[in-house]
């Protein structure tokens, strides 16, 4: 198990609903948050953006859980969003 930022990762997520960052109401999230952006659409708090649940992970996510999975179990890892200029 891979820890990144305070979230647990068994396995790398297939699709965004399966991410622990996805916050999605009635399943992690609580039931009176409203979904945003578009029909469907729910917040995903890495990178403080809108996604459907059935999307397949972006490819910044998937390299990201590539390069996370690769360190041994137990690990602790912080991502850090640069700020815009």
């Amino acid at each position: 198990m891979i820890t990144i930022n305070d979230a647990p990762f068994y396995e790398e997520p297939g699709s965004c609903g399966t991410c622990p960052f996805l916050f999605i109401p009635g399943k992690n999230a609580p039931s009176f948050m409203p979904s945003g952006g578009s029909s469907g659409t729910h917040h995903c708090t890495l990178w403080d953006e809108w996604h459907h649940s059935w999307a397949a992970c972006p490819r910044r996510c998937k390299k990201l859980f590539r390069q996370a999975f690769a360190y041994p179990d137990g690990y602790k890892l912080v991502i850090v969003a640069k700020e815009k200029e």
